[in-house]
């Protein structure tokens, strides 16, 4: 199917057999049910949502939602890139979610036993509110800064240091990330807005979205949502973790 010069090129054999029961599942579910999520159709087919993912995107799909309208019978529409409404937006990142990043996330946090979140402006409203949920499940050391000087100084060879920012321009990170390598530190840069022209330092950048915000914010008037859902993303896998450990405990000692 063609639409605004592109194709998309659908091949069922390049599927594996577990794919392949997945896609069978799903294509006959969606003729009846054209708006389940991408959750809810990992549950049905007792997958993670990353799979989910993968398979839409291995069949040469930009989405799940539009995985859904083909095999639903409904008009295939590519994904529009440019900037929409904030609300559309978020509609986007939402439907579009991919979880294997908060994986990722989870994978670097546990390596650390010292967290160092940083942000400035509303970015370190963004980073408090992560550092009071963190405590809540977490006996790591979770410490918040926005102070350059005093960040570096949180920071040794068993700390994570975690930046947020909207867009990585408002203030340059280089001298951070430079002195806190060298005291040992891993970091980690989490960027709304994705631009592939920032010079970026960090060990680590984890861009959330392909979209950007209204140009004509200054980065400390734009918005920080995508934020607040990708940790709450995090809080709800680590929460999950905590609960199957505190099962197993009684189990044991049961």
């Amino acid at each position: 199917m063609r639409k605004k010069g592109k194709t998309i090129n659908i091949n069922i054999n390049k599927l594996n057999n577990l794919e392949l029961t997945v896609h069978n599942t799903l294509s006959e579910i969606i003729k009846d049910n054209d708006h389940l999520k991408i959750l809810e159709a990992a549950d049905y087919c007792n997958v993670s949502p990353s799979k989910v993912s993968k398979l839409v995107r291995k069949l040469g799909f930009e989405s799940f939602k539009q995985y859904k309208h083909f095999f639903g019978g409904q008009p295939i529409i590519h994904e529009d890139k440019q900037i929409s409404s904030e609300l559309e937006r978020l509609k986007h990142f939402i439907d579009n979610f991919d979880p294997t990043l908060v994986d990722e996330f989870l994978t670097l946090y546990k390596k650390y036993d010292r967290i160092v979140l940083y942000g400035l402006g509303p970015s370190f409203i963004c980073v408090e509110y992560f550092a009071y949920k963190l405590a809540v499940v977490s006996e790591k050391n979770i410490l918040v800064s926005q102070g350059e000087d005093h960040a570096k100084h949180l920071v040794d060879e068993k700390t994570l240091l975690i930046v947020f920012s909207v867009t990585g321009k408002f203030a340059s990170f280089e001298n951070l990330f430079n002195e806190v390598k060298s005291r040992g530190a891993e970091t980690l840069l989490i960027l709304e807005e994705y631009d592939n022209s920032s010079a970026l330092k960090a060990d680590n950048i984890f861009y959330l979205t392909q979209s950007a915000q209204n140009e004509k914010k200054l980065p400390y008037e734009k918005t920080r949502t995508v934020f607040f859902i990708f940790i709450e993303e995090i809080m709800t896998k680590l929460m999950a973790e905590r609960d199957t450990l505190k099962q197993d405990e009684s189990s044991r000692r049961g």
